[in-house]
């Protein structure tokens, strides 16, 4: 079978295609745990308001031992909000730091496999950091060749005239 030198190039494109999805795939899954366990306490703090709620009523003789009760329930509730909504944003952060990590990682590893061949062309002697790098040394490297050429097309130019 005739191999040929980069033949490791398509298996290593594949497998960086592969292994980048499946990872986003947990990165997903994760947050929706962490979602459905930010649910979970939500229904819990609206249970336990219902049944603190119903307890009042049943047990309360009058009416300021029933405000009374009804007052400690809703603080309850509130501070449970709060603490659910800070747990809420401290995981969207978190997993929206980890999803652009991955997220640049994919883009890198793209880019290292697919613009490795445009960066063996003349110019572009080292492998860049970036594609606007990358970019912008092949375009002076354009302008290099077009300058010299105008002052290759110029000196010919001048010779016919100074030989005239």
């Amino acid at each position: 079978m005739n191999r040929l030198p980069d033949a490791a190039a398509p298996i290593e494109i594949c497998r960086a295609e592969l292994a980048e999805p499946i990872r986003l795939a947990e990165l997903v899954e994760d947050w929706r745990r962490d979602l459905n366990a930010l649910e979970s306490r939500v229904i819990r703090r609206d249970r336990d308001a219902l049944h603190r709620i119903e307890a009042a009523l049943t047990q309360s003789g009058d009416v300021y031992a029933f405000t009374s009760a009804l007052q400690c329930t809703m603080q309850a509730y509130a501070n449970e909000t709060f603490s659910i909504w800070g747990d809420a944003a401290l995981n969207a952060a978190q997993h929206q730091a980890g999803l652009i990590d991955e997220l640049t990682h994919l883009s890198s590893a793209w880019r290292l496999f697919w613009f490795a061949p445009l960066q063996k062309l003349p110019g572009a002697d080292a492998p860049f950091g970036s594609f606007s790098a990358w970019l912008r040394a092949c375009q002076d490297e354009m302008l290099s060749v077009v300058r010299s050429s105008v002052v290759q097309s110029r000196a010919p130019a001048n010779r016919a005239t100074a030989g005239a």
